[in-house]
């Protein structure tokens, strides 16, 4: 049979229920006392069940409770005490002896009895968090100051929702406002990754950052080559003898332009394009392609002589004799520096000159020569007036020379005149 309080235990307070055999004798003296024995023997069996199951022996409200063995456990007897323990038990009598004696008797219980195990004030206190968080929806948390876990449970406090490297904390379960995606509870693990992907984008925000920087030191950089693309280019690239350079911008021999490479020729391109209307920067775009590309200067030069920049023709009688442009044409060159030196450049000018000198342009002698590099020395040309110096020097030689040879003549003549006039005497 079962015996118990009318009202027995609500399971949803326990945290375990375990059954447990339980025998107990309780002595009487006379048969009017046998019904407050069996409540005694009830007792013991209630008392007996839950030492065993909770695991330290409850003892009635006058003695001492001196085998509680923590906090826990002393919590729970004091629920035990204020119930009369009957609100944590379910007894089953299985069998109930009774022996007389002379002097009374005695009354044995023989029980199965279903104790429960109470649920701890953290417990409850979860519980009823979980039970109020199912009313409401959830609401975004911040994750710097989250608090993750319960410290007296050690529970999970926060529900995540992820998409690739973004995550988003809620202070409840439920459903992701937006996504409508179901909310997970966090571990350890996704809080270690959620760190991780933290400390990740700022490592990348910096790294950012810092090319954003160097991105826009470079435009500045690229911004302010464009404001001085003249400037540049001339400085770059200006013809050396160009005779429609500004008179105060100094030349760029050939061997220095060779050295500024891609600088002189980006510095240029860029002035032609702001300044398409200024012939100069052409010619030094083209100048500048000559070093590296000249088949990149010819259309550059062949616009320039149709316009009558001077110093074009010699850049493209050149560029006619450049094995990288593959035609050598000797005729078509001697014709651009011709035509140059008529218009007046010294570069076309030496460069006839020279040609001539080599005796590669008929009909033309040294005196042709001469000429035009006299001409170009006049208008500043260095290797020009070299080239007069060398040929007056060869000129005084020459003359020193003649004037040599005929006095070795004239003397050489006395010498014979004076042998025929001693044998006309003999």
């Amino acid at each position: 049979m079962m015996i118990g309080p009318v009202r027995a235990y609500d399971e949803g307070d326990c945290v375990r229920q375990e059954t447990v055999p339980v025998t107990v004798e309780e002595a009487y003296g006379t048969w009017s006392e046998m019904d407050a024995a069996r409540k005694r023997a009830l007792d013991r069996t209630n008392q007996v069940a839950i030492g065993q199951v909770i695991g330290f022996e409850v003892k009635s409200s006058r003695e001492n409770r001196a085998e509680i063995v923590n906090s826990d456990a002393e919590q729970r007897f004091k629920q035990f005490e204020q119930t009369n323990l009957a609100g944590f038990v379910r007894v089953k009598v299985l069998e109930e002896t009774r022996k007389e004696a002379d002097a009374g008797g005695s009354l044995s219980l023989k029980s199965e009895v279903t104790v429960c195990v109470p649920k701890s004030q953290a417990v409850k206190k979860e519980e009823q968090e979980r039970a109020d968080r199912r009313l409401r929806p959830p609401k975004p948390v911040d994750p710097t100051s989250a608090a993750w876990f319960d410290p007296v449970t050690g529970q999970p406090r926060v529900w995540y929702w992820r998409e690739g490297l973004t995550y988003e904390f809620f202070d409840n379960s439920g459903f992701h406002p937006r996504t409508g995606d179901k909310l997970l509870i966090v571990d350890r693990k996704v809080v270690t990754e959620w760190r991780q992907s933290v400390e990740r984008a700022k490592r990348e925000a910096v790294e950012r950052a810092q090319r954003d920087a160097a991105q826009r030191e470079v435009e500045a950089q690229r911004q302010a080559r464009i404001a001085r693309a003249g400037d540049l280019c001339d400085q770059a690239a200006a013809g050396l003898y160009d005779p429609d350079r500004p008179k105060a911008l100094p030349g760029v021999p050939w061997d220095v332009l060779k050295g500024a490479g891609t600088d002189a020729i980006e510095a240029c391109e860029i002035a032609v394009r702001q300044y398409p209307e200024e012939r100069r920067y052409r010619y030094q775009l083209a100048r500048a392609y000559q070093t590296s590309d000249p088949k990149r200067a010819l259309p550059l030069l062949q616009v320039l002589m149709r316009q009558n920049y001077r110093a074009a023709y010699d850049n493209f009688g050149w560029a006619l004799l450049d094995t990288r442009v593959g035609r050598n044409d000797l005729a078509g060159a001697i014709a651009s520096f011709r035509q140059g030196a008529t218009l007046g450049d010294p570069d076309a000018m030496v460069s006839l000159a020279t040609m001539i000198s080599k005796g590669r342009v008929e009909g033309s002698g040294p005196d042709d020569a001469y000429r035009l590099f006299k001409r170009a020395a006049s208008m500043g040309h260095r290797e020009a007036a070299d080239a007069v110096e060398r040929l007056m020097e060869g000129q005084r030689q020459a003359e020193q020379q003649r004037l040599q040879n005929e006095q070795a003549a004239r003397a050489f003549m006395g010498i014979v005149g004076g042998a025929l006039g001693g044998i006309g005497r003999r």
